[in-house]
């Protein structure tokens, strides 16, 4: 009864997909200099790794459970199409039987009655993009007691049992804040949009970057807006601020970078200040176009590929670092070169670093796009 209360309640909850007709090969084209998938190479001990994690190898395919919290904005939803897009590969598909998603949004107690009820189906292995980092130790230590691992990426979680996939956002936040300031020859009025307040991913760009800041006496912290890595929360909440007609010399914008820019446009400001922002499509563009000046840093949203990936690898007996560290793509206005960091048929809101091949991931934005969730 329990495991049929389980699947019931998974059935209720879970991201609904439309499978997309072709997906592209996990492993890079064949070509002479094509990078190949080295899971060597992909899966480097962070800075602060305490480990490293075996398990017995178990025969596949296998059923991968993800359990992600909040889904309301375009990160997100990318996210969650490239999981299903990269499940479909060539390479991974004969390796997952099954791929249950359930997002349970801001209610903490939600999600992890949805990880209870992986565990109970049960699930082979669990991937978590957390509410939260400190709420998850009691049931991420029922998994692996289960002998279910879980890896947690994106907004990670505190638990000491749970593998880490993630890239340092304390640096994230630092890079980005301290290109803004060169650009703002160290002095200036600066508007920080932050995320979804509560989450690690938050908690350690907002520390980076103000660590930064802190440095420069010249620079002055104007507002915290709450964008919630979403263009159209970003865009509210910062034609609101302009509204008070302040003078902005610099913003920097953990997600939802169109939004800002727009909010800008709208109120009739014809020199954009330089900004610092997220990997989405539209602003690269800007910056691609001269439209802006400033830098891009990307938080791929091919995380949970690679997390998928490092769960298979897992389950198939091979020893991973507990806490591994993914690069930071990032591009300046600078450098950016169009057709390789921005897209101009593609919407604004695509966040455009999906290719991780040394990882298996090279998807393509058709195959991802063809994705439904809903």
């Amino acid at each position: 009864m329990k495991r049929l209360f389980a699947v019931l309640l998974l059935g209720l909850v879970a991201v609904v997909f439309a499978l997309p007709v072709a997906a592209q090969d996990a492993t890079a084209e064949a070509t002479p200099d094509a990078v190949k998938y080295d899971p060597v190479a992909c899966f480097v001990a962070a800075k602060n790794n305490d480990k490293t994690v075996k398990l017995d190898a178990k025969q596949g395919p296998f059923t991968i459970g993800i359990s992600n919290s909040y889904i309301g904005n375009a990160w997100r939803t990318q996210m969650l199409q490239m999981a299903q897009a990269f499940a479909q590969t060539d390479a991974v598909k004969p390796l997952i039987k099954d791929l249950v998603v359930v997002s349970t949004g801001d209610d903490v107690e939600a999600q992890i009655a949805a990880i209870d009820n992986m565990i109970s189906l049960p699930v082979d292995a669990i991937v978590v993009n957390a509410i939260n980092p400190t709420s998850f130790d009691a049931v991420v230590k029922r998994a692996t007691d289960a002998g279910i691992p879980v890896i947690s990426f994106d907004g990670i979680v505190n638990a000491p049992d749970a593998m880490i996939v993630n890239e340092d956002q304390v640096e994230f936040g630092a890079v980005m804040a301290e290109d803004l300031v060169k650009r703002m020859g160290e002095k200036g009025n600066v508007v920080m949009v932050n995320g979804v307040a509560g989450t690690s991913v938050d908690t350690d760009r907002v520390a980076g970057a103000k660590g930064v800041f802190a440095k420069y006496p010249d620079i002055k912290i104007l507002a915290e807006l709450q964008g919630k890595w979403d263009s159209g929360t970003a865009q509210t909440v910062m034609s609101d601020f302009l509204a008070t007609q302040p003078q902005v010399d610099g913003v920097w914008v953990q997600g939802g970078t169109p939004g800002v820019i727009q909010a800008f446009k709208d109120a009739k400001i014809d020199k954009l200040p330089p900004m610092a922002g997220e990997a989405e499509n539209g602003f690269r563009m800007a910056l691609g176009t001269g439209e802006i000046q400033g830098i891009s840093v990307g938080q791929t949203p091919g995380m949970v590929a690679v997390s998928i990936q490092a769960a298979l690898e897992l389950l198939q007996g091979r020893e991973l670092p507990r806490v591994m560290s993914m690069p930071l793509p990032m591009v300046t206005s600078d450098n950016i070169k169009e057709g390789v960091d921005y897209f101009p048929s593609l919407p604004a809101d695509f966040f455009t670093p999906i290719k991780i091949p040394v990882c298996g991931v090279n998807l393509d934005p058709d195959a991802i796009m063809a994705v439904k969730v809903s």
